[in-house]
């Protein structure tokens, strides 16, 4: 599935309630006064007139694609509001530098210098102040130096009181609008196809739906002895000459096998995650159950895929 290319294409992509959840924190964030000070630097989402540029769609995306789209550790995040301004890098590329609010996450980048992102729910929105010539979220900081020029004598201090004042909206909305929760709580509505396609990783995942796929499915099927009575849903996995190894999810259980290792096998009900071990270099399934690692996941997105794999199980269990 391409990646969505502006706001409207990326909510289109997500379910019903995902679409719901978006209009009713959006009128939650939407209520908060912009103070007049920050208009050149606060970016709503889907906001089609702006009191200084007339690109402040694009210039909104362009944040969500930098801070959140790679970033994320879940797919389906919902952005609600922008902070920030423009920073060239080395490489004179244009760069978001500043802060994102989803209604699962805090994220701050400040080009060059640090970026950090915290689940919305625990930032405590007293941590949104001003800091010398920094604005602080939560520990994490934008130096305000490079924009000084910019920066009327309240500024600062109307931003940290406006993304506070974000922050508490989202967090309290956010608990009472049908279809919102964190990544770890929040109910899976989707089917593993939809979740595989609609993923960031939906190329390095097979499914039974894809010709190619099946074809190696029906070969990791085989080799490792399915049962007949299970309906092999999704796999990452690879085929060498010593075997197939990887992860399979049925509608039954999550398996997995290690080159020139045994099977193993959890019933969906009993699996606990996708926790990664950094000492075995393996993830956590059950108490008995390592799984092995895969090509497709690398350091930048093995959060991603914990959380992804922990969803397709999640998932399997309903079909």
């Amino acid at each position: 599935m391409p990646a969505a290319s502006n706001l409207t294409e990326y909510l289109s992509t997500l379910p019903a309630d995902r679409r719901d959840a978006f209009d009713g924190l959006m009128s939650a964030v939407a209520a908060v006064p912009v103070p007049p000070s920050n208009n050149s630097f606060i970016f709503l989402a889907g906001q089609t007139t702006h009191p200084e540029f007339d690109d402040a769609e694009a210039v909104f995306w362009k944040a969500v694609e930098q801070l959140q789209l790679r970033n994320a550790v879940s797919d389906g995040e919902l952005p609600l509001v922008y902070w920030g301004f423009h920073s060239i890098d080395l490489l004179l590329r244009r760069r978001s530098n500043g802060i994102l609010v989803t209604d699962r996450t805090v994220y701050l980048d400040d080009v060059g210098n640090s970026s950090a992102q915290s689940a919305i729910e625990n930032v405590d929105p007293d941590s949104v102040r001003v800091a010398g010539e920094s604005l602080e979220v939560g520990g994490a900081s934008i130096g305000l130096a490079q924009i000084a020029g910019m920066l009327e004598p309240t500024t600062a201090v109307d931003a940290a009181a406006y993304l506070s004042a974000v922050v508490t909206a989202v967090q309290v909305a956010g608990a009472t609008v049908a279809g919102n929760g964190s990544a770890a709580s929040a109910e899976v509505t989707q089917t593993v196809e939809q979740l595989v396609l609609a993923s960031r990783m939906g190329s390095d995942f097979r499914l039974p739906a894809r010709p190619k796929d099946a074809k190696a499915l029906s070969k990791l099927s085989a080799k490792w002895n399915l049962p007949a009575d299970e309906v092999l849903l999704v796999s990452l996995s690879s085929a060498t000459f010593a075997g197939v190894y990887g992860i399979a999810i049925t509608n039954k259980a999550v398996y997995s096998k290690d080159l020139m290792e045994p099977l193993f096998r959890t019933a969906l009900e009993d699996v606990e995650g996708f926790v990664w071990e950094a000492e075995t270099k393996m993830f956590r399934v059950s108490n008995d159950h390592a799984a092995p690692t895969h090509p497709a996941i690398t350091d930048d997105n093995r959060d991603y895929a914990a959380n992804l794999l922990h969803d397709l199980a999640r998932a399997a269990a309903r079909e």
